[in-house]
């Protein structure tokens, strides 16, 4: 994705920018909407956006946190990808806004958009180091304990962290150190946080370990059959998932981010509301790294980091000790199997959450839907023609998973051609140069 610097904007005016932006991609996704038939109307999109763009008054203050303006990087709002991550962070609210008071939706907004900031670093910090697996897994572990821990010294933090962090990212510890301390601090005080310890620590250690594993997607320390043999014993809502996919899913954290809003709603789910839950987002967290990893296999080849996308593409050939994964190019008989991989996990989110949860807002087909719409639609339209791929394949996907919860809605009569035609320019733009 790209990460454009684009001035630097604090507090309020932040509150401002993240809502232009989600008032434009909800737009764009109307539009989208109309073109392709989900199952559901545009109307659904329209309403949540609108009711988010409401939302953002109760942020306000909620991003008024000097550790996002320090550190050594200038002002993390300064990145369009932060912009992205505030609004994507700010759409997962949406499914438990009425059980949170508007000052503790502030505080969820803030937690979750310095979890995001957090990990974003750590993600830096392990990618331009020379770490070994044991070491980012420690260092990881360090940032990501003290969200569950109750007692908790900021400066004995930063001490370990002088003398874990390699000597040219020293300038990333005071921000890294007050960005853990800042999360720990709302945490600690949100309502329900002592009932989800024990699931935050659970995803925060399978987070550890699979940004850990991620060293060995680099050239210098490649060996995609050690990815495979961690992956492979990963737990999944369903035998079929492949290593691929829950190697994709223990390197995301939009699970954690639902934990931080459980944290601070004042009802809690049952338990097998919270299990549908998190089945839907395990199946989230897969998409949330396959989409943002299939516009990335060049660029990737060129930094000598084999993508997890090309990894579901080509399990076989990047598995082989005598293939150079940096010279393998993916043509289009790779992509569409696994976008309609990728759609079909979509359907999963969708019926794994309505196993036991209430959806009167449509609240899981729209985050199928909006993930690649926010993901995939880059200000130079790079990702336009992958977009609409996907969304050809997405379509029936959530309609399907959607028919049997949402029947009175009436959607395009079967036959109907649906969406932007294949081009040329397609089939070109995704074969690899």
């Amino acid at each position: 994705m790209s990460d454009n610097s684009s001035g630097n904007i604090e507090g309020t005016d932040v509150i401002e920018r993240v809502r232009a932006y989600v008032i434009e991609l909800g737009r764009r996704a109307v539009e989208l909407c109309d073109l392709y038939d989900f199952g559901f109307p545009s109307s659904v999109v329209q309403d949540h956006i609108a009711r988010l763009g409401r939302d953002f008054d109760s942020f306000r203050g909620a991003f008024d946190v000097p550790e996002l303006a320090s550190g050594g990087r200038g002002s993390l709002w300064d990145h369009q990808q932060s912009t992205r991550y505030a609004a994507g962070a700010a759409m997962i609210t949406a499914r438990f806004r009425g059980t949170i008071s508007p000052a503790n939706i502030a505080r969820a907004a803030a937690a979750k958009a310095l979890h995001e900031f957090q990990a974003d670093l750590l993600d830096d910090i392990i990618d331009g180091g020379a770490y070994t697996f044991e070491e980012a897994r420690a260092l990881y572990r360090m940032c990501l304990t003290p969200m569950t821990e109750a007692d908790f010294d900021s400066n004995e933090l930063q001490m370990e962290l002088r003398n874990r962090i390699q000597a040219h990212q020293q300038g990333t510890v005071d921000l890294l150190a007050s960005l853990t301390a800042r999360l720990h601090d709302l945490l600690c005080h949100a309502p329900n946080w002592a009932a989800f310890r024990s699931e935050i620590r659970r995803e925060n250690e399978r987070l550890a370990t699979g940004q850990a594993l991620t060293i060995f997607q680099k050239r210098e320390s490649r060996s995609i059959q050690m990815i495979r043999g961690w992956a492979s014993r990963f737990p999944a809502p369903h035998p079929d998932l492949q290593w691929q996919e829950r190697f994709a899913r223990s390197v995301a954290h939009g699970s954690g981010l639902c934990l931080i809003d459980l944290c601070f709603a004042e009802e809690r789910l049952t338990p097998s509301e919270l299990r549908s839950h998190l089945n839907a987002w395990y199946y989230f967290d897969v998409l949330m790294t396959l989409v943002n990893n299939v516009l990335d296999i060049p660029d990737d080849a060129e930094e000598g980091l084999t993508n997890i996308a090309l990894m579901s593409m080509r399990g076989a050939e990047v598995l082989d000790p005598t293939v150079d994964p940096d010279a393998i190019r993916p043509t289009m008989r790779d992509y569409e199997p696994l976008l309609k991989r990728m759609a079909e996990l979509s359907g999963r989110a969708i019926t794994s959450a309505h196993e036991a949860l209430d959806d009167p807002d449509s609240f899981y087909p729209f985050v199928a839907f909006m993930m690649p719409v926010v993901m995939l639609t880059e200000p130079d339209g790079s990702g336009e023609d992958l977009l609409h791929a996907y969304l050809r394949a997405l379509a029936p996907a959530i309609r399907d998973a959607c028919r049997t919860t949402m029947p009175a809605w009436a959607t395009t009569p079967r036959g109907t051609r649906s969406g932007r035609p294949y081009s040329a320019r397609i089939a070109s733009s995704l074969l690899c140069p």
